[in-house]
């Protein structure tokens, strides 16, 4: 996440929710606060850490019923558009059951927001404006921040 920090340079961290009713809604306030001028990058980084938390079946399952059938090891990352929201939101809400570490990328003009199994989530913008509209919802939504972001 290093390179991340040196191009997306304003960033705040969430403490992740643990109720599965809450990361449902927090994936999908991730997505709808995307603004896709170029395809993104869904890019799951670490499974496997949590085993008790994984369903694979469903993982496969979900990624098989869009012609991916590949494992997770072989092929972790999903190019997505805007016509692969709901796909993205899915496979994002995954990550967030099963604790998984990912990162999605808006676009290169975009932000960034990286889960992670130890319970908090980051989100990276170039632009500040645009990060204080992220954190605004992040707070609606409940989240409370990392202490020292």
């Amino acid at each position: 996440m290093e390179k991340v920090e040196e191009e997306f340079v304003y960033g705040i961290a969430y403490i992740m929710p643990s109720d599965t009713g809450k990361k449902t809604a927090l994936g999908h306030a991730l997505v709808a606060l995307l603004q896709l001028k170029s395809p993104g990058l869904f890019w799951i980084t670490a499974t496997g850490i949590w085993p008790s938390s994984e369903n694979m079946a469903l993982f496969d399952g979900y990624r098989r019923s869009f012609g991916e059938n590949r494992p997770i090891q072989t092929a972790p990352a999903h190019v997505f558009d805007g016509s692969d929201l709901t796909q993205l939101e899915c496979l994002l809400d995954m990550a967030l059951y099963f604790y998984w570490d990912s990162t999605l990328f808006e676009g290169p003009e975009g932000v960034a927001v990286k889960t992670s199994h130890d319970e908090y989530i980051s989100v990276r913008a170039k632009d500040r404006d645009r990060l204080s509209r992220i954190e605004r919802t992040l707070i609606e939504l409940g989240l409370k921040a990392v202490d020292g972001s």
